[in-house]
């Protein structure tokens, strides 16, 4: 067998232990996969506050507990007055148009049911991860040498410091252009009178910030929602508004993204595709995860391959 078939063999061996990997061992693992990138981060957080690992642990936890409680909180005081506001409207088009809609009741109680298992198990999900988290926190030292000795630790290790350097650039872009956004946003809820105008604006820069997401998931609903209700200048604003935060998009994240993650935009756009079609919900961070990773692990095979390639091969190769 020649040199490269041999290298083509074990690039598809990469790419179907992958596709193995997040179809059948990733959902399963994912509690855990967690816990120890949370346990990662607070063994890096040491460095900055001195506590032993296990209470840093809990301290963490609680916190998180705690901001997750303030946020459901916020949320559910902040939509109760659109949400009184809007009832009656979607009656009144509920009683005009109840010949058309009447199959909503049927399939939305059909969506929940089926929904109602995948609920209790995300929840019993989080209930692993907070174990696991003071678990892997209390040993993570045995932990840690634990994973040494699984096969291929070295290699994926390389390729996974590779993807966390690429992913530290582009969250740190994504901060920046997430900011001029939500300032923006602000601006404009400010001058609308909307209420909690900045609450709503980092949240706009929030959802703006998500892969294949973007503020049009959030203008658009609200647009058709004041063109329902009669409010036509506030709908034109609301408009001229996500204009000017698509554009600052548009400007900005070329020149602070620079290669990104080392995937052209329509190379990511398919891998969220393919990831929901493969993984379905999951398959939105799955996708892309999962081609990065295999990205990385063929240069790392071709670094084993040509062993006097001097130093790493980088994600963002041929990308500057």
């Amino acid at each position: 067998m020649t040199q490269q078939k041999k290298i083509y063999l074990q690039k598809t061996g990469i790419l179907l232990a992958v596709y193995l990997f997040l179809r059948f061992l990733l959902p399963l693992a994912l509690p855990f996969f967690l816990a120890w990138l949370t346990v990662h981060f607070l063994v890096f957080l040491q460095k900055w506050v001195r506590l032993r690992l296990l209470p840093l642990g809990v301290c963490f936890l609680a916190v998180c507990i705690l901001l997750a409680g303030c946020a459901v909180l916020c949320g559910c005081a902040l939509l109760y007055e659109p949400c009184r506001e809007l009832i009656p409207v979607c009656q009144e088009y509920w009683h005009r148009f109840s010949d058309y809609l009447g199959w909503i009741p049927e399939s939305m109680s059909g969506f929940l049911m089926k929904q109602g298992p995948a609920l209790f198990s995300c929840l019993f999900g989080v209930f692993i991860y907070l174990i696991s988290v003071l678990l892997l926190a209390k040993d993570w030292e045995q932990a840690e040498r634990l994973l040494q000795k699984l096969p291929f630790f070295t290699p994926v290790s390389r390729a996974s410091r590779r993807m966390t350097q690429a992913l530290r650039s582009w969250v740190k872009a994504q901060g920046k252009i997430m900011l001029v956004v939500s300032a923006e946003c602000a601006a404009g809820y400010f001058f609308l009178n909307v209420p909690f105008f900045w609450f709503w604006a980092v949240l706009t820069g929030f959802v703006d910030a998500l892969p294949v997401f973007g503020t049009g998931v959030v203008f658009v609903p609200w647009i058709v929602i004041q063109l329902l209700q009669g409010h036509y200048t506030m709908a034109l604003w609301l408009a001229a508004l996500l204009a000017v935060t698509w554009l600052t998009r548009e400007f900005l994240e070329p020149r602070l993204l620079g290669g990104g993650l080392g995937l052209l935009p329509i190379g990511f756009l398919m891998s969220v595709i393919i990831g929901l079609q493969l993984f379905g919900p999951f398959g939105l961070f799955s996708g892309p995860f999962g081609v990065l990773l295999v990205k990385e692990l063929w240069a790392e095979l071709k670094t084993t391959v040509s062993p006097g390639t001097s130093g790493e091969p980088s994600s963002l190769d041929g990308q500057s």
